[in-house]
């Protein structure tokens, strides 16, 4: 079996020499970051790493292609329309890095709830005092978790991993979603999106990115936002509409975003990379060692079940979609 795995041209998940020349159990792996049509023809399998985008231009040239995994937790790159048509069996990689994007948000809580970014700012510029730093300048309150709602838009494995690390810390949490009409753990609060929208005063975002979601916050949603939330999305950029969020934020009506994840990223349009109440991480947020490992083994041994025809392997690719938030990788 010949295994080709499509590694992004962003970062490199694979390392260099992490799998070439190498025989694994029976097949044949080859690794690249611009697949030849020579490579493609050869493949018998392939493994799609996050910002390769899986449609017609690529499969159209991968003529003996039986399977294909997508090494993240979203299909929204993948055109399932042509993988069906290809009879080609699909999965993604289902939930790696939970307890690493769910920390990594508390972290971002943590520095918006406690300004830090504020701070952080007015003693790089030679100030030392507590008062006059950029919150209460702006007439904004300085509050403790207890009194801090967190509003999470989705509920799924990460949404719950960070509601419990949340409710530990003592905030308010609270969420919405679609498919989940009661919190199935009690550490949330279910409510409408108007009412999570309206109450949170830190809004963080865990859901799919599909066709309908895109851009779901926008001016209308924006003009919901209790007045100086914060926002964070460690989900997919593309949820958020930037020309609105900075609308939101030079009106006033965001107090701070805080963004892992950029609609067309990484060329992240300047006016979001130089705003000063805005702060972005690299994509980052599913990152750790383990977590990395993990994501290329399990992406590398579901493919090799699918192509041995192994009937225990998932193949649905909407195993993830409509149960609950959730897209980091």
């Amino acid at each position: 079996m010949n295994v080709l795995m499509i590694d992004s041209q962003r970062v490199n998940y694979v390392e260099h020499g992490e799998f070439d020349d190498r025989m694994d159990e029976g097949c044949e792996i080859k690794v690249t970051c611009s697949a030849t049509d020579a490579q493609l023809a050869w493949a018998d399998g392939i493994v799609a790493f996050h910002s390769v985008v899986v449609d017609e231009a690529l499969i159209g040239r991968a003529p003996r292609c039986r399977a294909l995994v997508k090494a993240t937790t979203g299909v929204d790159e993948v055109d399932m329309a042509v993988l069906e048509r290809r009879a080609i069996r699909f999965s993604s990689i289902g939930q790696v890095g939970v307890e690493e994007v769910a920390e990594h948000c508390i972290a971002l809580a943590l520095l918006a709830q406690r300004r830090l970014l504020d701070y952080f700012r007015h003693t790089r510029q030679g100030g030392w005092c507590w008062r006059e730093h950029g919150a209460e300048a702006r007439g904004r309150i300085l509050k403790p978790c207890s009194e801090t709602v967190l509003g999470l838009l989705g509920y799924g494995a990460i949404g719950r991993a960070v509601a419990r690390r949340a409710a530990a810390l003592g905030y308010r949490v609270k969420f919405h979603d679609p498919m989940i009409a009661h919190c199935p753990d009690g550490a949330a609060q279910s409510c409408s999106f108007e009412g999570l929208l309206a109450q949170a005063d830190i809004l963080s975002l865990h859901l799919p990115l599909t066709p309908g979601n895109r851009h779901l916050l926008n001016d209308s949603s924006f003009a919901l936002i209790k007045p100086g939330a914060v926002l964070i999305n460690t989900s997919r950029g593309a949820l958020i509409d930037n020309a609105s969020l900075l609308r939101a934020l030079d009106g006033g009506r965001l107090e701070q975003a805080l963004l892992d994840v950029v609609e067309q990223e990484p060329d992240v349009p300047q006016s979001l990379r130089e705003h000063e109440r805005l702060a972005m991480t690299p994509h980052a947020a599913f990152y750790s060692q383990r977590s990395l490992a993990t994501l290329k083994s399990r992406a590398l041994q579901t493919l090799l079940a699918m192509l041995r025809d192994d009937s225990t392997v998932v193949d649905d690719p909407w195993r993830q979609q409509g149960r609950g938030g959730d897209r980091h990788v």
